[in-house]
């Protein structure tokens, strides 16, 4: 029964882990290689075998549930980036790909998150498994920035200085105005007879 404990902990940390590094994955990334359409009866082959070793290991449920997490992952990660403010709005017209595209890479990440749990009951097939997956995600940091990171002192530099014109722009047709007023009043009493 130890063993079979030891095993589990195992194949969840695992998963747990693969969850993790699809969450530091930026689907913009992930996005940037248009997987192809697997072969529909290897992939079947492959999932099926995965079943297999995993029923008979008694880890099904596990195989469900990693299958899920790592679905509801990615899918999370579209909805959150579909929604994205920038310095000039909302990115409401913003493609996040073809939907075949997304479908592709969806099933990717699942078959990647099953391979974590038979590795090391059939490791060439959860190899396999995991390569469309480790193909997009070689993509990572490839993909533009919609909102660009201001970690250096010049550009922050530059955004104030900007707000700062900015402000000057703004307030100096005000300024102007209280001093044309205040010429015109002088000069309407210096103007004046006493």
């Amino acid at each position: 029964m130890r063993l079979t404990v030891d095993y589990d902990q195992k194949v969840t940390n695992r998963v747990d882990l693969f969850i993790e590094r699809l969450s530091r994955l930026s689907v913009d990334d992930l996005a940037m290689v248009a997987l192809p359409a697997p072969e529909p009866e290897e992939r079947a082959d492959l999932l099926a075998r995965a079943k297999a070793a995993a029923l008979a290991a008694d880890r099904v449920g596990e195989v469900q549930e990693a299958s899920v997490r790592a679905r509801e992952a990615v899918i999370k990660a579209f909805a959150f980036r579909g929604y994205d403010p920038t310095w000039f709005g909302l990115n409401w017209g913003r493609s996040l790909g073809r939907a075949e595209d997304r479908a592709r890479l969806i099933a990717a990440v699942e078959d990647a998150a099953v391979a974590e749990v038979i590795a090391d009951l059939l490791p060439d097939d959860a190899a396999a498994l995991r390569e469309p997956f480790e193909i997009a995600a070689s993509m990572a940091g490839a993909a533009p920035a919609s909102n660009p990171r201001i970690d250096s002192m010049p550009s922050r530099s530059l955004i104030a200085a900007a707000g700062v014109l900015g402000w000057m722009l703004a307030l100096g047709p005000a300024v102007v105005a209280l001093v044309a007023t205040a010429v015109a009043r002088r000069r309407r009493n210096l103007d004046r007879p006493d």
